[in-house]
């Protein structure tokens, strides 16, 4: 499923540049002269799905280079975004769906992806709540059986409304245009999203070509690699191929497991850990409604992943990310270490 390569990069700075990278990649080694080697050398990996085309080169350097910086302090930017707030004020300065609202929680998106597109707003204004410890798995789980609540409703008034999407970007670094913590549903029409159905036929590709279920030979590759963390009825798996940092995959059987919502609190609790603050999280899935054979083996899958600094000015994906492959800088083996690692609750 899996095709890896490892190289070198070698950079030749001039003299001039040496005591300048002494100083900025000061962590790399202890000396001086380990510095300048690392960078005169530099271990690249490449790895690629061969199943799905999704390919990240490695190379932990990139984590340590410089970054232009915002002079505003996140704390004083989310503070002062309460001013004037829609979201904090949702009755009167957001719109409704044309079949209303879950109780006070959702509203239209003003500005619709698809033809249903809604929000989630969640009671505290501070998207970073699952920094704190008074963020618990419950207020994950609202999240989950309100988006769900939604999405009934979309299909209820338009039964070719099936392809529901869950995403929740954290902060402007993740794509969030508002600051008040939020989350974001669609549900389109006739066909799934691209990526999802994208996964879907390399699904149904490498079945016809192997034999072998793509999802399960999935799990069990990352499983013997030990990237992989049981919990409850949830798959944790630390990505081969992460789309940016900290990539986590959780793969289960339904959108309203029980055990989900406490699986997406621990790694967001992971990522607090981790200092993260933008992050975005994405739930594939099949069809809402009649079951539909070409879906029979899908599972739900959510993706979170760590989208860096908000104070850094640099957007994290470029022209490699969008037309070659992902560059990262994280190992994956180090995040399935902080993965397992997590306590392992009761799930029950």
């Amino acid at each position: 499923m899996y095709d890896c390569v490892a190289s070198s990069a070698t950079v030749l700075p001039p003299p001039g540049m040496e005591n300048w990278i002494s100083t900025t990649f000061k962590y790399l080694a202890p000396t001086k002269a380990g510095r300048l080697k690392a960078i005169r050398s530099q271990a690249i990996v490449h790895v690629m799905n061969r199943a799905t085309g999704q390919a990240t080169l490695f190379n932990a350097i990139r984590a340590l280079r410089p970054m232009a910086k915002s002079g505003t302090g996140l704390a004083t930017v989310i503070s002062g975004a309460r001013t004037g707030c829609s979201f904090c004020d949702r009755l009167a300065k957001t719109p409704a769906n044309t079949f209303g609202r879950i109780g006070s929680r959702t509203c239209a998106n003003i500005a619709a992806y698809d033809g249903y597109h809604g929000v989630v707003m969640f009671e505290d204004h501070n998207p970073l709540r699952f920094r704190r410890t008074y963020f618990k798995v419950d207020e994950v789980r609202d999240l989950m059986n309100v988006s769900n609540r939604w999405a009934e409703k979309c299909h209820a008034e338009d039964p070719t409304a099936r392809f529901f999407f869950l995403m929740w970007n954290c902060l402007w670094k993740a794509g969030a245009s508002m600051i008040h913590g939020h989350a974001q549903m669609t549900v389109g029409r006739e066909f799934h999203y691209g990526k999802v159905e994208r996964m879907r036929r390399d699904a149904l590709c490498y079945k016809e070509r192997t034999g072998f279920d793509y999802f399960e030979e999935f799990i069990a590759i990352h499983k013997a690699l030990g990237l992989v963390t049981e919990w409850g009825q949830v798959t944790a798996v630390s990505h081969l191929t992460p789309a940016k940092e900290r990539e986590v995959i959780l793969v289960t059987n339904r959108s309203d497991n029980p055990d989900l919502p406490r699986a997406i609190w621990s790694v967001l609790k992971m990522y607090a850990a981790q200092g993260v603050k933008s992050y975005n999280v994405a739930m594939y899935m099949p069809p809402i409604g009649k079951s539909d054979p070409k879906w029979r083996d899908f599972p739900v899958l959510v993706h979170l992943v760590d989208r860096g600094d908000p104070a850094v000015r640099t957007n994290d994906i470029g022209a490699m990310e969008m037309y070659a492959s992902a560059v990262v800088a994280t190992d994956p083996f180090a995040v399935a270490e902080l993965v397992h690692r997590l306590p392992g609750p009761d799930f029950r």
